[in-house]
């Protein structure tokens, strides 16, 4: 530890970032595994910043106490000591960051990673904390504040009010690293969570160039989780930002059942959303088959020759005249908030042993519980209720066991790890409720 100390404080050159990365890993890696080793790291920091005449080294070490404070806090008999140093040394930059960071970790509790490359970069910057976008389902974006100690619900509470959400019940942010979503859990620290992402591990331990940072190859999403207590029309920027565009992505890609006429007629609210009053693209044939992609849900799309889709939507249209685009996604999501699939997650099954069930089938988790669909006709097959259902999964099985199964379902999908986590993020909402609502009770 000591010897990496010594290198990292003596390396002047900032362009080597895997190289500064490394060894701050290894450095902290091995004091998270041994607690009895942070004190130990927050000593010879102290000591390598007292009466140090070389202004880059001592540079550098006050980046790894910037870390450390951020990380875990030294044991209370040695904090006064550092809290002192600390006060003492005020007129360094960085002093009073790390004061107020270690006052944050002694309250909110120790990370169980090293710090994160972002981390490193922000400190060798010189600024507090990471700039983060996050994406909408709208494709909008908001920009947030990312510090060492901000978890997953901080995170949430942050876009939340930006947007003037009525409440963050429910919702979630995703990590989506290449074609790999999963939700960021409330109490983990942001950092840690990245850290704990395989795929997204794998790429920050390769080699890479300089610019890394500006080009980080995943995203982070803000969308609604559970569906529990999601009344259409309640918080109308949840509605338009949030809900309309999630519920249009599952309607589009063919997953709810749904007739011929509720197509027209979901079809006819979706060109208002699109297009507004004018209903000029659905006479251009050439662009008809085309604007119909973005229309018609994809399985019902080849039942009807493209002219037949745009009369019945065309008169339908001219039907609703006087509706705005407002008026017509929340026209929509009220339509499809009577389906029982609505707010739903949807997976595909790989693979199943069950003969007695159609070979192709489809998990829907929404809150009336984790459902399986014939993924042809849309049929549900099982419905199994959140009090009566039990999941677990791996990477690539996902195993349930309910009331209505003769036995322990063992299902093949790449999902299976998602699926698993919807169906305990709705079982601790509703205990949650339930919670409250006993309490409630109680007073």
């Amino acid at each position: 530890m000591f010897t990496d100390i010594l290198l990292y404080s003596a390396r002047k050159s900032l362009k080597d970032v895997s190289e500064d990365t490394r060894l701050v890993e290894h450095i902290f890696r091995q004091v998270i595994k041994r607690e009895s080793l942070q004190d130990e790291l927050y000593c010879q920091l102290v000591k390598q910043l007292t009466n140090n005449k070389k202004r880059s080294n001592e540079d550098r070490c006050w980046e790894l106490l910037w870390l450390c404070a951020g990380c875990f806090p030294c044991s209370q008999p040695l904090r006064f000591h550092v809290t002192s140093f600390l006060l003492h040394k005020r007129r360094s930059p960085l002093a009073r960051d790390c004061l107020l960071r270690l006052e944050r970790t002694v309250q909110l509790g120790n990370r169980r990673s090293p710090p994160h490359p972002l981390e490193l970069h922000t400190v060798q910057k010189k600024s507090g904390s990471w700039g983060q976008i996050v994406i909408l389902p709208d494709k909008s974006t908001v920009a947030i504040a990312v510090e060492s100690s901000s978890r997953g619900g901080d995170l949430c509470l942050d876009v939340a009010n930006k947007l003037g959400l009525k409440t963050t019940g429910g919702i979630s942010l995703y990590c989506r690293v290449a074609d790999k979503v999963v939700s960021i859990p409330y109490g983990d620290f942001y950092f840690d969570f990245l850290c704990s992402i395989r795929p997204l591990a794998e790429w920050l331990s390769s080699e890479v160039s300089s610019n890394w940072r500006e080009h980080a190859e995943y995203d982070l999403l803000f969308r609604r989780k559970v569906w529990t207590d999601v009344t259409v029309g309640e918080d109308s920027v949840a509605d338009m930002r949030m809900h309309f565009f999630q519920e249009l992505e599952s309607f589009l890609s063919g997953h709810h059942k749904c007739s011929k006429s509720e197509a027209v007629q979901l079809a006819a609210y979706l060109y208002r959303v699109r297009f507004g009053q004018a209903g000029f693209e659905l006479h251009d044939d050439k662009k008809t088959a085309e604007v119909l992609k973005d229309l018609i849900p994809r399985d019902l799309l080849q039942i009807e020759p493209p002219e037949h889709w745009k009369q019945d939507i065309v008169a339908t249209f001219n039907r609703h005249a006087g509706l705005n685009r407002d008026d017509a996604k929340l026209a929509f999501l009220r339509h499809v908030s009577t389906w029982p699939t609505f707010g739903s997650a949807f997976f595909h099954i790989e693979r199943h042993d069950y003969r007695k069930y159609p070979e192709k089938l489809m998990a829907a988790v929404n809150r009336r519980g984790l459902m399986f669909m014939d993924q042809n006709s849309k049929n549900t097959i099982v419905s199994l209720a959140f009090d009566e259902v039990e999941t677990s999964g791996d990477t690539r099985h996902l195993w349930v066991t309910g009331n209505g199964l003769e036995n322990t379902w063992q299902l093949t999908t790449s999902a299976a790890s998602q699926i698993d986590d919807l169906v305990k993020a709705y079982q601790d909402f509703r205990e949650k409720e339930s919670s409250l609502t006993n309490k409630s009770v109680l007073v």
